[in-house]
């Protein structure tokens, strides 16, 4: 069985809080007991014309701070936590700098970091760092094999659709033996059939209902059995956001457990920079929910 951990997304999105406010919550959720912190990770992002909708909270000028350097001075202020990237969209990113990037990350926090990957949907995005967006599935499969080439070979040597390395070095190597753990998000069929066949654990999404939450479980388990792999022993994280109704948090939490998730804890509590609220009153809540819900839940 994959251990419990309880777990936060840090508000490095959305929320316009100075260097000395996110510093002042990430040592706190520390200090509270959190295992984790996830981070999301864009870019950029397209301000809304007639030819390009919007789509969902991102919007305009969202300030979204930059996940791999962030992660890096998360490092140097934390001592403890795991430091995850929630998800990083990795076929819009050069491979093999993600791969030296997410390294220098392990390296400078000893052994805490975690690369979660997704596949993107923002086109906007894609167009505007020339990455190619029909590609993202096929690229994203080359992607990961780079990543652990880069982690754990030395001379490295790839021969690839989008990749080409002749006998070239990338040091120093992660401290993490075979390098971060690769977590996948994502939920449509072939996201769970990749994340079954390549992935080191899953990331379920934050606004998933309990009842939604089932039905993708019960698909990835089923391929993680087709693939010849434990399920119970498959890591798989879900961050519902922020509830100050204590009940519903035990509810929730409870209910995932239930179904075999074993990284829990709370997400971002809104996606309004209007309602973003002070650090104190946000690891206030966090606090609460690791001593009066985190418990009955882990002991459940």
């Amino acid at each position: 069985m994959a251990q419990f951990e309880f777990g936060c997304q840090i508000p490095a999105w959305h929320w316009h809080w100075d260097v000395s406010e996110l510093r002042d919550w990430a040592q706190g959720v520390e200090a509270i007991g959190c295992d984790f912190i996830s981070m999301a990770d864009h870019i950029v992002y397209a301000y809304a014309r007639d030819d390009r909708p919007q789509t969902g909270p991102y919007t305009d000028d969202v300030h979204q701070h930059e996940v791999m350097t962030t992660l890096a001075w998360l490092a140097a202020i934390t001592s403890r936590v795991a430091l995850q990237t929630n998800v990083l969209v990795l076929p819009q990113r050069e491979p093999v700098l993600v791969a030296k990037q997410a390294a220098e990350v392990d390296i400078l926090s000893g052994g805490r970091m975690r690369l979660g990957i997704g596949i993107g949907w923002q086109w906007q995005e894609f167009d505007a760092l020339t990455a190619n967006f029909r590609q993202r599935p096929s690229r994203m499969e080359e992607y990961i094999r780079v990543l652990r080439a880069c982690w754990t070979e030395e001379p490295i040597t790839f021969n690839g659709r989008y990749v080409n390395i002749d006998q070239m070095s990338v040091m120093p190597k992660p401290v993490t033996p075979g390098g971060p753990p690769i977590l996948f998000g994502g939920f449509a069929q072939a996201a769970i059939e990749r994340t079954a066949r390549l992935g080191d654990g899953w990331i379920a999404p934050v606004q998933s209902t309990v009842e939604q939450l089932a039905e993708l479980i019960g698909r990835l388990r089923a391929q993680l059995e087709a693939n010849e792999r434990e399920p119970d022993d498959f890591p798989i994280q879900w961050l519902p956001p922020l509830d100050g109704d204590m009940s519903n948090t035990l509810r929730m939490l409870s209910a995932a457990r239930d179904m075999g998730i074993t990284r829990l804890g709370i997400g971002m509590p809104n996606y309004d920079r209007e309602l973003s609220i002070p650090v104190d009153q946000y690891l206030q809540t966090i606090e609460t929910a690791w001593r009066e819900v985190w418990p009955e839940v882990k002991g459940g």
